[in-house]
């Protein structure tokens, strides 16, 4: 098992010095070291896709070797920069990827990460991206590095080092903030927010609504979580609000907004009157600031900002005016042993909530 110093170590001694990327929980440990590097230029991008360009331009203006950190899931918003600019039948830029490699077979994991988790490997084949899966001792590990940026060099090529889950020893952690909670946050808007329709994005938003309802013994049928696809979560409210006239909440969170931003015009521009997208803004993923402009320049019509309890609770959530976005500020973290949703399959709770919506007659 790496250290996230003897990593970064080893990157600075073969002088690839310019990271950019987007956070992954298995190369979470890492990233939480690399914040306090001072002797590393460290570029967090809004998405995957973003991240190559990034990467492309810094080897253009220095001849160096980049490097782009990701999770497997997020290979896909890379395939178009990668092969339409990066390739070596377009502009052969060189560039080395760590991939944190989520549902590898034989791992237990979760459900939206195993389709990913099974083609990883023959997707960066397809690429003509040579990898190697990251050895967990040192001395073998610098021997990837050294090889990998060599050929990345002399082929003109991006190259890859997937790392397995649980490669690096885990960081200390930082004390939680104070702050409105955003399981607390969530518990205030849904009660709020009753028998409406709820999409929830990615990540642990999805899982502390889950638990939620299971705590109160409510039912999910009126829940879509959208357990995988960051980002698309608005896009999945839309096409259910500018389908049926009841409302529609999605609970969003900044660094998930910022991964598809051209949503917010696109929202903006069709008007929906029942829909009312929740930002739940922990500011950790990336520091975004200026939320309220960017929802109004966009085209939202009553846009909230609350960043207390006291101030959530006494928001009025059904009186708020389609296309609304109500931003709710809460502290980063969240408990270590929340659970994830486990009683249905994917299928079953989609299958639960196209029943409710097609059979209520909101």
């Amino acid at each position: 098992m790496l250290t996230a110093k003897e990593l970064l170590d080893v990157l600075n001694k073969h002088d690839i010095r310019f990271l950019t990327g987007v956070p992954d929980s298995g190369l979470k440990d890492f990233l939480v070291y690399l914040n306090d590097q001072k002797n590393v230029a460290h570029v967090r991008a809004a998405n995957e896709g973003q991240a190559i360009g990034i990467a492309a331009g810094h080897h253009l203006a220095t001849g160096k070797m980049p490097l782009v950190y990701l999770q497997n899931a997020g290979l896909g918003n890379t395939v178009n920069p990668i092969t339409s600019l990066a390739d070596t039948a377009v502009y052969g830029i060189p560039m080395l990827l760590f991939v944190g490699w989520r549902g590898e077979p034989g791992k237990k994991d979760e459900p939206q990460h195993s389709r990913m988790g099974q083609i990883t490997c023959q997707l960066l084949d397809l690429m003509d991206i040579p990898y190697e899966i990251a050895e967990a001792d040192l001395s073998g590990f610098e021997a990837q590095i050294e090889r990998l940026k060599t050929q990345g060099l002399q082929e003109s090529k991006p190259v890859a080092l997937v790392f397995r889950k649980g490669s690096f020893a885990e960081e200390q952690q930082m004390a939680e903030p104070p702050g409105l909670k955003r399981q607390e946050a969530l518990e205030i808007l849904a009660e709020k927010i009753g028998s409406g329709l709820i999409v929830s994005t990615t990540g642990k938003t999805s899982r502390e609504l889950f638990e939620l309802r299971d705590a109160k013994q409510e039912g999910h049928e009126r829940d879509f979580l959208v357990v995988g696809s960051m980002g698309c979560a608005s896009m999945v409210g839309l096409g259910i609000a500018l389908s049926r006239n009841g409302m529609v909440y999605v609970f969003d969170g900044d660094g998930s907004i910022l991964m598809h931003m051209g949503a917010l015009p696109t929202i903006g521009h069709y008007g929906p009157k029942n829909f009312c997208h929740v930002l739940l803004d922990n500011g950790v993923h990336e520091s975004t600031g200026g939320q309220e402009s960017i929802f109004r320049a966009s085209g939202y019509g009553d846009v909230r900002c609350v960043r207390t309890k006291e101030e959530l609770n006494a928001i009025d959530l059904k009186s708020m005016k389609g296309p609304a976005a109500l931003i709710v500020n809460v502290a980063p973290g969240s408990r270590k042993d929340l659970s994830r949703p486990s009683s249905q399959s994917p299928v079953d709770r989609k299958k639960e909530f196209m029943n409710f919506i097609q059979t209520s007659h909101a």
